[in-house]
Protein backbone atom coordinates (compact mmCIF):
# COMPACT_ATOMS: atom_id res chain seq x y z
CA UNK A 1 0.00 0.00 0.00
CA UNK A 2 1.61 3.52 -0.76
CA UNK A 3 1.46 6.02 1.83
CA UNK A 4 -1.12 8.52 2.03
CA UNK A 5 -3.88 6.19 0.24
CA UNK A 6 -7.23 5.02 1.56
CA UNK A 7 -7.57 1.58 2.92
CA UNK A 8 -10.31 0.09 0.61
CA UNK A 9 -12.98 -2.15 2.55
CA UNK A 10 -13.98 -4.83 0.85
CA UNK A 11 -17.48 -7.30 2.35
CA UNK A 12 -17.02 -11.05 0.56
CA UNK A 13 -20.34 -12.33 0.99
CA UNK A 14 -21.44 -15.87 -0.22
CA UNK A 15 -25.07 -15.91 -0.53
CA UNK A 16 -27.67 -18.95 -0.06
CA UNK A 17 -26.17 -20.72 3.22
CA UNK A 18 -28.14 -23.46 3.73
CA UNK A 19 -29.46 -24.58 0.34
CA UNK A 20 -27.65 -27.42 0.33
CA UNK A 21 -24.87 -29.36 2.04
CA UNK A 22 -22.37 -28.68 -0.73
CA UNK A 23 -23.23 -25.14 -0.78
CA UNK A 24 -22.39 -25.41 3.07
CA UNK A 25 -19.20 -27.03 2.88
CA UNK A 26 -17.96 -24.79 -0.11
CA UNK A 27 -18.58 -21.37 2.22
CA UNK A 28 -16.84 -23.38 5.13
CA UNK A 29 -14.40 -23.98 3.18
CA UNK A 30 -13.27 -20.62 1.73
CA UNK A 31 -14.17 -19.69 5.48
CA UNK A 32 -11.19 -21.60 6.47
CA UNK A 33 -8.94 -20.36 3.88
CA UNK A 34 -9.78 -16.72 4.82
CA UNK A 35 -11.65 -16.00 1.59
CA UNK A 36 -15.04 -15.12 2.90
CA UNK A 37 -15.76 -12.10 5.07
CA UNK A 38 -19.76 -12.46 5.27
CA UNK A 39 -22.47 -14.98 4.62
CA UNK A 40 -26.30 -15.02 4.08
CA UNK A 41 -28.40 -18.26 5.27
CA UNK A 42 -31.56 -19.07 3.54
CA UNK A 43 -33.44 -20.16 6.93
CA UNK A 44 -36.39 -21.98 5.49
CA UNK A 45 -34.11 -24.47 3.91
CA UNK A 46 -32.94 -28.01 5.43
CA UNK A 47 -29.42 -27.14 6.51
CA UNK A 48 -29.40 -23.94 7.69
CA UNK A 49 -29.15 -24.44 10.95
CA UNK A 50 -25.38 -25.55 10.22
CA UNK A 51 -24.76 -22.04 10.34
CA UNK A 52 -24.20 -22.14 13.96
CA UNK A 53 -20.51 -23.56 13.10
CA UNK A 54 -19.55 -20.01 11.32
CA UNK A 55 -20.85 -17.45 14.94
CA UNK A 56 -18.04 -15.38 15.81
CA UNK A 57 -16.12 -16.42 12.75
CA UNK A 58 -17.71 -13.77 9.80
CA UNK A 59 -20.69 -11.55 9.32
CA UNK A 60 -23.68 -13.22 9.38
CA UNK A 61 -27.00 -12.42 7.29
CA UNK A 62 -30.22 -13.18 6.54
CA UNK A 63 -30.77 -14.21 2.62
CA UNK A 64 -34.55 -13.74 2.09
CA UNK A 65 -36.60 -16.07 0.31
CA UNK A 66 -39.89 -16.50 -1.28
CA UNK A 67 -38.93 -18.13 -4.45
CA UNK A 68 -36.85 -21.63 -3.52
CA UNK A 69 -38.31 -24.53 -0.90
CA UNK A 70 -41.05 -24.60 1.25
CA UNK A 71 -41.92 -21.31 3.43
CA UNK A 72 -41.14 -21.84 7.46
CA UNK A 73 -44.96 -20.51 7.88
CA UNK A 74 -47.87 -23.25 7.30
CA UNK A 75 -49.37 -22.91 4.20
CA UNK A 76 -52.21 -21.31 5.11
CA UNK A 77 -50.77 -18.99 6.50
CA UNK A 78 -49.19 -18.27 2.92
CA UNK A 79 -51.40 -19.09 0.31
CA UNK A 80 -50.40 -16.52 -2.06
CA UNK A 81 -46.96 -16.82 -2.13
CA UNK A 82 -47.19 -20.82 -2.76
CA UNK A 83 -48.06 -23.29 -5.21
CA UNK A 84 -50.56 -26.61 -4.26
CA UNK A 85 -47.55 -28.47 -3.51
CA UNK A 86 -46.62 -26.05 -0.81
CA UNK A 87 -43.77 -24.79 -2.79
CA UNK A 88 -43.03 -21.30 -3.22
CA UNK A 89 -43.73 -19.85 -6.58
CA UNK A 90 -40.59 -19.38 -9.12
CA UNK A 91 -39.67 -15.73 -9.53
CA UNK A 92 -41.32 -15.31 -12.90
CA UNK A 93 -44.99 -16.67 -11.04
CA UNK A 94 -43.80 -14.40 -8.09
CA UNK A 95 -43.73 -11.51 -10.31
CA UNK A 96 -46.53 -12.23 -12.26
CA UNK A 97 -48.82 -12.63 -9.39
CA UNK A 98 -46.97 -9.30 -7.87
CA UNK A 99 -47.97 -7.14 -11.02
CA UNK A 100 -51.53 -8.62 -11.13
CA UNK A 101 -52.02 -7.87 -7.07
CA UNK A 102 -52.34 -10.97 -6.11
CA UNK A 103 -49.74 -11.61 -3.39
CA UNK A 104 -50.56 -10.28 0.28
CA UNK A 105 -48.38 -8.15 1.99
CA UNK A 106 -49.00 -9.72 5.44
CA UNK A 107 -48.36 -12.76 3.97
CA UNK A 108 -45.31 -11.71 3.13
CA UNK A 109 -44.19 -10.04 5.97
CA UNK A 110 -44.93 -12.45 8.41
CA UNK A 111 -43.07 -14.83 6.39
CA UNK A 112 -39.77 -12.95 6.22
CA UNK A 113 -40.42 -12.34 10.20
CA UNK A 114 -40.92 -15.99 10.49
CA UNK A 115 -37.51 -16.63 8.57
CA UNK A 116 -35.84 -14.09 10.70
CA UNK A 117 -36.99 -15.91 13.88
CA UNK A 118 -35.47 -18.96 12.67
CA UNK A 119 -32.02 -17.56 12.73
CA UNK A 120 -32.78 -16.12 16.19
CA UNK A 121 -34.19 -19.06 17.92
CA UNK A 122 -30.33 -21.00 17.07
CA UNK A 123 -28.69 -18.02 19.07
CA UNK A 124 -27.70 -15.51 15.92
CA UNK A 125 -28.69 -12.36 15.18
CA UNK A 126 -28.13 -11.04 11.58
CA UNK A 127 -26.47 -8.10 11.00
CA UNK A 128 -27.41 -6.70 7.61
CA UNK A 129 -30.27 -8.59 5.01
CA UNK A 130 -30.48 -9.32 1.05
CA UNK A 131 -32.65 -11.62 -0.70
CA UNK A 132 -32.66 -14.40 -2.95
CA UNK A 133 -32.78 -13.06 -6.37
CA UNK A 134 -32.84 -9.84 -5.97
CA UNK A 135 -36.29 -9.39 -4.71
CA UNK A 136 -35.48 -6.83 -2.68
CA UNK A 137 -35.00 -4.81 -5.42
CA UNK A 138 -38.73 -4.82 -6.43
CA UNK A 139 -40.90 -1.90 -4.64
CA UNK A 140 -43.19 -4.20 -2.94
CA UNK A 141 -40.84 -6.34 -1.16
CA UNK A 142 -38.58 -3.55 -0.64
CA UNK A 143 -40.78 -1.70 2.01
CA UNK A 144 -41.96 -4.87 3.45
CA UNK A 145 -38.50 -5.90 3.98
CA UNK A 146 -37.61 -2.41 5.69
CA UNK A 147 -40.51 -2.48 8.10
CA UNK A 148 -39.37 -6.33 9.45
CA UNK A 149 -35.81 -5.00 9.60
CA UNK A 150 -36.88 -2.35 11.71
CA UNK A 151 -39.13 -4.41 13.72
CA UNK A 152 -36.33 -6.90 14.08
CA UNK A 153 -33.53 -3.94 14.51
CA UNK A 154 -30.77 -5.19 11.86
CA UNK A 155 -29.23 -2.01 10.69
CA UNK A 156 -27.54 -3.06 7.43
CA UNK A 157 -28.63 -3.66 3.76
CA UNK A 158 -27.57 -4.86 0.63
CA UNK A 159 -27.90 -2.24 -1.87
CA UNK A 160 -27.16 -2.81 -5.39
CA UNK A 161 -25.36 0.94 -6.80
CA UNK A 162 -22.96 -0.90 -9.38
CA UNK A 163 -18.88 -0.37 -9.11
CA UNK A 164 -18.60 0.98 -12.83
CA UNK A 165 -21.36 2.46 -15.07
CA UNK A 166 -20.88 1.34 -18.49
CA UNK A 167 -20.71 3.77 -20.95
CA UNK A 168 -23.49 1.74 -23.35
CA UNK A 169 -25.65 1.82 -20.60
CA UNK A 170 -26.04 5.68 -20.77
CA UNK A 171 -27.33 5.09 -24.18
CA UNK A 172 -29.68 2.43 -22.88
CA UNK A 173 -32.94 4.76 -22.07
CA UNK A 174 -34.24 1.47 -20.00
CA UNK A 175 -31.02 1.03 -18.13
CA UNK A 176 -30.65 4.50 -17.21
CA UNK A 177 -33.90 4.31 -15.49
CA UNK A 178 -32.87 1.64 -13.77
CA UNK A 179 -29.60 2.54 -12.47
CA UNK A 180 -31.82 6.12 -11.48
CA UNK A 181 -33.95 3.86 -9.44
CA UNK A 182 -31.56 1.72 -7.66
CA UNK A 183 -29.55 4.67 -6.73
CA UNK A 184 -33.01 6.26 -5.61
CA UNK A 185 -33.59 2.97 -3.29
CA UNK A 186 -30.13 3.11 -1.21
CA UNK A 187 -30.88 6.62 -0.75
CA UNK A 188 -34.00 5.40 1.02
CA UNK A 189 -32.53 3.00 2.75
CA UNK A 190 -29.94 5.15 3.83
CA UNK A 191 -32.48 7.83 5.28
CA UNK A 192 -34.86 5.31 6.80
CA UNK A 193 -31.03 4.90 9.32
CA UNK A 194 -29.77 1.90 7.31
CA UNK A 195 -26.13 0.94 6.53
CA UNK A 196 -24.74 0.12 3.05
CA UNK A 197 -22.02 -0.25 1.20
CA UNK A 198 -20.41 2.24 -1.43
CA UNK A 199 -21.02 0.02 -4.29
CA UNK A 200 -22.03 -3.65 -5.44
CA UNK A 201 -20.70 -6.28 -8.08
CA UNK A 202 -20.86 -10.49 -8.22
CA UNK A 203 -19.66 -13.09 -9.95
CA UNK A 204 -22.93 -14.08 -10.90
CA UNK A 205 -23.34 -14.63 -14.49
CA UNK A 206 -24.98 -17.77 -16.33
CA UNK A 207 -22.75 -19.74 -18.11
CA UNK A 208 -20.03 -18.50 -16.44
CA UNK A 209 -16.90 -20.22 -17.43
CA UNK A 210 -13.32 -19.62 -15.03
CA UNK A 211 -11.84 -17.63 -18.08
CA UNK A 212 -14.76 -15.32 -17.80
CA UNK A 213 -15.00 -15.56 -13.97
CA UNK A 214 -11.01 -14.51 -13.97
CA UNK A 215 -11.70 -11.70 -16.57
CA UNK A 216 -14.61 -9.83 -14.06
CA UNK A 217 -12.03 -10.70 -11.30
CA UNK A 218 -9.46 -8.32 -12.87
CA UNK A 219 -12.26 -5.74 -13.87
CA UNK A 220 -13.79 -5.41 -10.54
CA UNK A 221 -10.80 -5.04 -8.72
CA UNK A 222 -9.02 -2.13 -11.41
CA UNK A 223 -11.99 -0.17 -11.06
CA UNK A 224 -12.22 -0.95 -6.99
CA UNK A 225 -9.97 2.67 -5.95
CA UNK A 226 -11.93 3.56 -2.59
CA UNK A 227 -14.76 3.15 -0.37
CA UNK A 228 -16.82 -0.17 0.80
CA UNK A 229 -17.41 -2.86 -1.92
CA UNK A 230 -19.64 -5.82 -1.24
CA UNK A 231 -18.75 -8.81 -3.62
CA UNK A 232 -21.74 -11.20 -4.12
CA UNK A 233 -20.57 -14.70 -4.15
CA UNK A 234 -22.68 -18.11 -4.93
CA UNK A 235 -19.61 -20.90 -4.66
CA UNK A 236 -20.62 -24.71 -4.43
CA UNK A 237 -19.41 -27.88 -4.91
CA UNK A 238 -20.04 -30.08 -8.37
CA UNK A 239 -23.86 -31.19 -7.56
CA UNK A 240 -27.41 -31.44 -9.95
CA UNK A 241 -30.16 -30.29 -7.36
CA UNK A 242 -33.33 -28.47 -8.09
CA UNK A 243 -32.96 -26.05 -5.10
CA UNK A 244 -29.64 -24.53 -7.55
CA UNK A 245 -32.06 -23.40 -10.01
CA UNK A 246 -30.38 -22.65 -13.35
CA UNK A 247 -27.23 -21.52 -11.52
CA UNK A 248 -25.30 -24.67 -10.74
CA UNK A 249 -22.00 -25.52 -12.51
CA UNK A 250 -21.35 -21.78 -12.39
CA UNK A 251 -21.00 -22.00 -8.58
CA UNK A 252 -17.84 -24.88 -8.94
CA UNK A 253 -16.58 -21.94 -11.06
CA UNK A 254 -17.17 -19.40 -8.81
CA UNK A 255 -15.16 -21.30 -5.73
CA UNK A 256 -12.74 -22.39 -8.05
CA UNK A 257 -12.18 -18.52 -8.98
CA UNK A 258 -12.00 -17.46 -5.62
CA UNK A 259 -9.43 -19.87 -4.79
CA UNK A 260 -7.38 -18.75 -7.68
CA UNK A 261 -3.64 -17.37 -6.81
CA UNK A 262 -4.90 -14.14 -8.92
CA UNK A 263 -8.10 -13.47 -6.68
CA UNK A 264 -5.67 -14.03 -3.83
CA UNK A 265 -3.22 -11.30 -5.02
CA UNK A 266 -6.02 -8.81 -5.21
CA UNK A 267 -7.20 -9.37 -1.31
CA UNK A 268 -3.78 -9.76 0.40
CA UNK A 269 -1.30 -6.94 -1.37
CA UNK A 270 -1.90 -4.76 1.80
CA UNK A 271 -4.26 -1.76 0.59
CA UNK A 272 -7.58 -4.26 0.85
CA UNK A 273 -9.30 -4.55 4.46
CA UNK A 274 -11.89 -7.84 4.54
CA UNK A 275 -14.43 -7.01 6.73
CA UNK A 276 -18.47 -6.98 7.26
CA UNK A 277 -21.58 -5.48 7.59
CA UNK A 278 -21.02 -4.82 11.34
CA UNK A 279 -17.93 -2.83 10.42
CA UNK A 280 -19.18 -0.10 8.29
CA UNK A 281 -21.77 2.57 9.87
CA UNK A 282 -23.89 5.24 8.58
Amino acid sequence: MVEGEELKKLIINADDFGITEKVNRAIFDLVDEGLLSSTTVMTNMPYYEEIQDLKGRIGIGIHFNLTTGRPVNQRDMVSTLVDSNGHFFKLSELLKRMKAKKLSSEEIENELAAQIENLLKIGIKPDHIDSHESLIKYPLFSGIIRRVAKRYGISGVRTYTPLKIKFEYLLRPRKVLVLLYLHYQKMLWKSAGFSVTDRYDSLIEKNLTHQRAISKVREIFQNFSRGVLELGVHPGYPEDSDALGGYRKERAVELQVLRDNEFKRYIQNGDVSLISYQDIHL
